[in-house]
């Protein structure tokens, strides 16, 4: 089974030109010799860049033989197939287990505009469990959509292990669903905002 992971571009352009707009506010300080300004206004500008590396660069998804590994902004979670009871995409890709519901950060559903410019073609052939009652189907599960490609992914995958009966007699340990909390994260975006705020207020 190839790995396949998803990382969505346009999450970390944007990530990308908020650095770098971040860093053209420091240098225009610099050259301007608005020492104070600039001591007040990097610890906020490194907030800003650090908290958009977080939300729109780190987020991923890798899925493998073994499981499926979800990287959000604070947590991590690695979800063995086994534990996977069903597929979802009403708001966001959503995996179900027994233990908890995981949301996919990297891999939002359509908005609204989104959802009005998806065509018939592009919810065919998606996969016998993204059907629901009379083969009613999401938005989000749109092969267009980030939702959609990574759960057809998903999907393929999921569905040839249950009908080889892989998951049937796949022994269920709780303990193999792993949750990592990002703790240098979470430190790093609090000392930077607790920063900023006391640079503003002085």
């Amino acid at each position: 089974m190839p790995i396949f992971t998803f990382r969505p571009v346009f999450g970390r352009v944007l990530a990308a030109v908020v650095a770098a707009l971040c860093a053209a506010g420091c240098v225009g300080l610099v050259l301007a010799d608005d020492i104070e300004n600039l001591l007040r206004t990097v610890p906020l500008l490194l907030f800003f860049s650090a908290a958009a590396v977080a939300l729109f660069w780190q987020p991923h998804i890798v899925v493998e033989e073994a499981g499926i590994t979800v990287v959000n902004v604070l947590r991590t979670f690695f979800v063995p197939w086994p534990h996977v009871e069903r597929i979802d995409t009403r708001y966001t890709l959503t995996l179900f287990t027994a233990q908890r519901r995981i949301s996919v950060w990297a891999a939002p559903s359509p908005g609204i505009r989104g959802a009005i410019a998806i065509e018939r073609s592009d919810l065919r052939n998606l996969g016998d469990s993204a059907y629901g009652t009379g083969r009613s189907v999401r938005p989000g599960d749109s092969v267009t959509t980030a939702s959609g490609q990574v759960a057809f992914v998903l999907r393929q995958r999921w569905e040839a292990l249950r009908d080889t009966g892989a998951l049937d007699s796949a022994i269920v340990d709780p303990d193999a669903l792993r949750v990592t909390t990002h703790r240098v994260t979470i430190v790093v975006l609090a000392g930077l905002l607790a920063t900023a705020m006391i640079g503003l207020v002085l």
